[in-house]
């Protein structure tokens, strides 16, 4: 008797509202399948609560695709085509894979497919999904017609288990909520009102820790406690859309414009009395200045944004002064939330002084500063490379939208496929082409501009000039002065230099920097980061 053909199988339910048995039963007619066609089962695979909308995130199936593309079978067994996918793109993606490597696909209510029946179910598999996606977008905005939410719990609510969709209050958190926006709105600052509630051990949203974003959120998109029209008794749904990324398979959340956002009235959902919640968006609104425009901030500090405490690894910046007029630096969590299991005071002079005093020993000599310069043009040279990938793929990108773009145009004028699925989906691509559009006109101009060994002797020389700079006493004094431009080329250098700067304390309480640069070894091969300590034993607590 001839060996039997070799046949995995496969099944895929997508929601959690379905059960295992849906896997058991499409494998039990894969099976029974099998045997009457004369192939032998030689692996079963499934995915269960997985999306058919992507292939990514799905183990058993790239574990049945690592098994057929690596000669363990000769066909795919599936109940029907849409166990796969049910997406146009991924769908052709593993037949003509499948195909390459001489594995069949059948289907139990199908036999054999082919190129023709691939395309066409794979056409009504996306477009059965893309309708599912706008019944339940149907059903939510029922929902919220009826004074339900249709999104996640805020803080305060619990759900109704007399009314299945309704929230109903939490009366201890329901004080917390008003606490916050009564405390807003007598001039206490988000950060401020987060340290006092994690002091008191009060309990955050998510089980963590409070933060100032949560209150604060974003504007555009209308998230925050204090933006949540939800706490004086209005539910507001759409502010958001979910759409997946097709080349992660991860669901990315994009703003969707106010004229879309829906509404409806539930004063029984009232935390926050109305005047008050109104006038904290005024003062929301006030502070984060919408019409002024958008500019790149400037480092105020040589140091800005470069520092990091040892402790917990958040930075650290400037708190206040001493009596004598010298600033400190503190680490920011525990500035905002007071959650730094090791916190400590640096005066910011000392800190610049001893970063400093590194840089110049670390450029000590010129086979040194040779080797540095190298290795950083390299750097660079790799970096573009990246910028020049980067803007490559954006650009095939958008020619691929113009593509769909024009396939959807065509069908709409023909009458083809549903109207209100095509019209979603090409504003879905024109608002991605827009994107990717922006991002571009951002992005500096491509360059093909490759490393000259002269490039490297130029920067080299400019290292050595800035290294005998660093010892001047100009340098010096230029760290007594705060705002970058009075101090020359020195933030240059050190920013051109220098990726971040860990401050601890020794056992004797000296204050020791950690040079991190951009560098994987700032200048000999198999170094430690650069940094030390200083002298003495330093200031600050």
């Amino acid at each position: 008797m001839p060996d039997l053909r070799r046949a995995v199988i496969y099944a895929r339910y997508s929601t959690d509202l379905q059960t295992e048995k849906s896997i058991a039963d499409q494998l039990a007619d894969c099976r029974a399948f099998a045997k009457r066609e004369g192939f032998k089962v030689v692996g079963e695979y499934h995915d269960a609560a997985k999306s058919g909308a992507s292939i990514m995130g799905r183990e058993g199936l790239q574990d049945l695709l690592a098994a057929a593309y690596s000669g363990q079978c000769d066909a795919v067994i599936v109940e029907h085509q849409d166990r796969l996918s049910r997406d146009q793109e991924d769908t052709a993606h593993v037949y003509k894979r499948l195909k390459h490597h001489g594995v069949k696909l059948l289907e139990v209510h199908g036999g054999e497919a082919n190129t023709m029946t691939v395309g066409m179910k794979a056409i009504v598999a996306e477009m059965y999904r893309e309708d599912n996606i706008l019944k339940v977008r149907r059903g939510m905005k029922g929902l919220i017609g009826e004074g339900k939410t249709a999104g996640g719990r805020a803080y305060g609510y619990t759900p109704n288990p007399a009314n299945r969709g309704a929230p109903m209050i939490v009366p201890e958190q329901a004080e917390i909520v008003r606490r916050i926006f009564q405390a807003y709105h007598d001039g206490k600052s988000p950060k401020a009102i987060c340290r006092d509630l994690n002091a008191e051990g009060i309990d955050a949203p998510r089980g963590k820790l409070w933060a100032p974003s949560a209150l604060y959120g974003f504007a555009e998109r209308g998230t925050g406690m204090l933006r949540n029209p939800i706490y004086k008794g209005v539910i507001v749904w759409n502010k958001v859309r979910m759409v997946k990324d097709p080349d992660t398979g991860k669901r990315i959340s994009r703003p969707n414009p106010k004229s879309e956002w829906l509404s409806a009235n539930a004063p029984e959902l009232e935390i926050v009395p109305p005047d008050l919640f109104d006038a904290v968006q005024a003062q929301l609104a006030a502070r984060s200045n919408p019409g002024a425009p958008v500019r790149q901030r400037r480092p105020v500090r040589l140091l800005s944004g470069l520092l990091k405490c040892a402790a917990c690894g958040s930075g650290m910046s400037v708190a206040g002064v001493d009596k004598s007029g010298r600033p400190r630096l503190r680490c920011s969590a525990h500035t905002n939330s007071g959650t730094c299991p090791n916190p400590q005071t640096f005066y910011l002079g000392d800190v610049e002084t001893l970063v400093i005093d590194t840089l110049a020993d670390e450029l000590a000599t010129a086979e040194q500063v040779n080797r540095y310069a190298k290795a950083w043009l390299e750097g660079r040279h790799k970096e573009a490379a990246k910028d020049i990938a980067r803007r490559t793929k954006a650009e095939t990108r958008m020619k691929a939208i113009g593509k769909e773009l024009e396939r959807i145009t065509t069908m709409m004028i023909k009458g083809l496929g549903d109207e209100q699925a095509l019209d979603t989906a090409s504003k879905e691509l024109g608002a991605e082409r827009d994107r990717l559009k922006a991002e571009l006109d951002r992005e500096p101009p491509a360059s093909n501009i490759a490393i000259h060994p002269t490039a490297v002797a130029a920067f080299a020389k400019s290292l050595t000039t800035s290294r005998d700079y660093l010892h001047s006493a100009k340098a010096k004094r230029e760290l007594t002065l705060h705002n970058l431009h009075d101090r020359g080329d020195l933030h240059h250098l050190v920013r051109e230099v220098v990726a971040s700067v860990t401050l601890s304390r020794d056992e004797d309480g000296r204050m020791c920097a950690e040079v991190a640069t951009w560098l994987d070894h700032f200048t000999v091969e198999g170094r430690q980061p650069a940094g030390g300590c200083q002298s003495g034993s330093g200031g600050g607590t």
